[in-house]
């Protein structure tokens, strides 16, 4: 008996080993890899559903595709680039050097800070690593990131390089030419890639969207048949015919003749597709730490609400932020301005102060216990101009005066302050 392989070898001519002629293939059909991948059955509509919507995530792309992880990538990512990046030493902000200009604001003449950092946080996030390049171009340092698709890291035990595919073509770049920050690793150099991490959970719901594309394909009609005990005759066939067609477009057919329709598939309820969704969205939050009410469909109130967002900055933006600024530090600043202790700070505050209300409860705690100044408060918080005064900076100025009110309208020192 010839096997498979026997008929493609003579498939233009004649298998004289086993006296019959072969069978073309046929044109345009592709050699099936698996039963299971559509092109078995000839069914191009599955074919292109499965083409248009993999059911495995096999790449970093891919799996952020799947509105849960893109969701959850992209709300840690928008959060870092929406925060101050400062420098600061012992004395408060320090901003008297070009590198803080360059990696608050400008990092390259294509991206400004908040581009850049969302960028970085962006990658480091879904692939567990984030590369840059710094360079001298004509108007001082600038800072390249380097595009994932085209960046190899290869860690050692006590080393790393990376192998980066430019324009230009294929470059080794070692660590001292580089910026680069990473994500949580298991006792070795190289870190874990987060959506390999979740690969199971991702190819999970890929599976069940591509699933439901196929269950609402008849505008959300479930499958079934239509009976009758009686003989249609030909026209009666046409017009059940055209009812059925008309029905899957969302028409109302009329049976005649004592047709009856049966379903024989599940509905949407049985299904239980939205709790499934929910389960999964729910599941993928927890591989990014996102807080249930920020990824789930429920409400809260304000309180609820208030202890998510601190959740959220606790254990999803604080952990990377704080490997990003010791990366900034011991990575971009010069060692000299690190002798001096200055220091890497994104600005987490303004996340965790909640409404208006509590701000100003908290401004005015600060204040009257001494550890915010006026014009910390005012400039930091409030964006309001500074007060050139020297009781504005002390944070443990006397509270019972309105010096602020006399040095704007020139009036006397109140009298409480004339007492000696």
């Amino acid at each position: 008996m010839p096997s498979p392989d026997d008929y493609r070898r003579v498939a233009g001519g004649f298998n004289s080993a086993h006296g019959h002629m072969a069978i073309a293939p046929v044109t345009g059909r592709p050699t099936p890899s698996n039963v299971t991948d559509g092109r078995f059955f000839g069914d191009d509509t599955w074919t292109s559903l499965v083409a248009a919507m993999p059911m495995e995530a096999n790449t970093a792309e891919t799996a952020a595709r799947v509105a849960a992880v893109f969701f959850c990538v992209s709300i840690i990512a928008e959060a870092v680039g929406s925060l101050a990046l400062e420098f600061k030493d012992d004395n408060g902000i320090r901003d008297d050097f070009p590198l803080a200009n360059v990696l608050s604001y400008e990092p390259n003449h294509l991206q400004t800070g908040a581009e850049f950092w969302a960028a970085m946080a962006f990658t480091c996030v879904l692939r567990g690593e984030a590369f840059a390049e710094p360079t001298v171009g004509v108007d001082g340092l600038e800072i390249w990131p380097l595009s994932p698709l085209r960046t190899t890291a290869n860690w050692g035990e006590r080393s790393m390089s990376v192998d980066y595919a430019s324009e230009t073509g294929m470059r080794r770049l070692l660590p001292q030419e580089l910026f680069w920050f990473t994500g949580l690793a298991d006792g070795g150099l190289r870190p874990l890639v987060p959506w390999k991490q979740a690969k199971g959970a991702i190819d999970f719901q890929l599976a069940l969207e591509v699933g439901s594309r196929a269950f609402f394909k008849n505008d959300r009609r479930p499958s079934g048949i239509v009976t009758t005990e009686q003989k249609l005759s030909d026209t009666s066939a046409e017009r059940l015919a055209a009812g059925v067609a008309a029905w899957k477009r969302g028409g109302t057919p009329v049976f005649e003749q004592g047709v009856k329709y049966a379903p024989v598939g599940t509905n949407n309820v049985d299904s239980q597709l939205r709790e499934l969704f929910s389960q999964r969205t729910l599941e993928m939050g927890r591989y990014w730490r996102i807080p249930r009410s920020m990824i789930g469909d429920e409400g809260g109130n304000a309180g609820n609400n208030e202890q998510d967002t601190r959740s959220f900055v606790n254990w999803a933006l604080r952990p990377l932020t704080r490997r990003m600024e010791q990366a900034i530090t011991v990575r971009m600043v010069p060692p000299e301005l690190r002798a001096q202790k200055v220091r890497a700070k994104f600005n987490l505050d303004s996340m965790l102060r909640g409404d208006s209300a509590t701000q100003w409860k908290n401004a005015v705690l600060a204040r009257t216990a001494g550890i915010l100044s006026v014009n910390t408060i005012g400039t930091q918080w409030f964006g309001q101009p500074k007060i050139n005064e020297a009781w504005a900076d002390d944070p443990r100025a006397a509270l019972n005066s309105n010096r602020a009110a006399d040095t704007l309208t020139g009036g006397e020192t109140s009298p409480q302050d004339k007492v000696e």
